[in-house]
């Protein structure tokens, strides 16, 4: 380099060092960042998180309503259970033949009742169980109170062999008589 590069170098620093600025002082960069601090975060740039934002919808709210929708079309194309001779759809109680089953019957009274009649009559294929052994028993009858609301009472039966078998229940209140029936599956081992 010869002397002459050397003086314009350096003039050449001395005017970049005078165009320097400071940097801003502590209380712009303080302004700065509450003003940043106000603002929030960035919106997200997704499409799902920008439509579930117009919506107000909870993230939680949208895999709800898939699995109810699931289910409801679940529903809709299940086949209907056996129908009661009063149309009602009756629920199968599924038990293997190798297992008591407990049927819980539910008898509702308006008021409460002294004595209902109640008679519970098995089909052929179905026994009661009591003590670890079948009773010979096809029906059973006894006279109870029943308080107002539900009453359960709870028979213990076990299939002999598999099939669908319909357990007659027949309560007789003064000279009113309900009859209703219970499905039971019976399945193989």
């Amino acid at each position: 380099m010869t002397p002459r590069d050397d003086r314009t170098d350096e003039a050449l620093r001395e005017r970049l060092a005078a165009l320097r600025t400071e940097l801003p002082d502590d209380g712009f960069q303080a302004s700065l960042r509450r003003r940043l601090v106000a603002a929030g975060p960035p919106a997200d740039p997704s499409p799902w998180a920008r439509w579930r934002e117009r919506l107000g919808a909870p993230a939680v709210l949208w895999p709800a309503l898939g699995a109810a929708a699931g289910l409801a079309v679940f529903l809709l194309l299940s086949p209907p259970g056996p129908a009661a001779p009063d149309g009602r759809t009756l629920v199968a109680t599924v038990v293997p033949a190798t297992q008591v089953a407990l049927v819980r019957l539910t008898l509702s009274a308006d008021a409460a009742v002294d004595a209902a009649h109640i008679r519970v009559t098995l089909p052929p294929g179905l026994s009661f169980w009591a003590d670890g052994e079948a009773l010979a028993q096809r029906d059973f009858e006894w006279t109870q109170a029943l308080a107002p609301g539900d009453n359960e009472i709870p028979i213990a039966v076990r299939g002999q062999s598999p099939g669908r078998y319909r357990i007659a229940v027949d309560a007789r209140i003064g000279g009113q008589r309900v009859e209703d029936e219970v499905l039971i599956e019976v399945t193989g081992g």
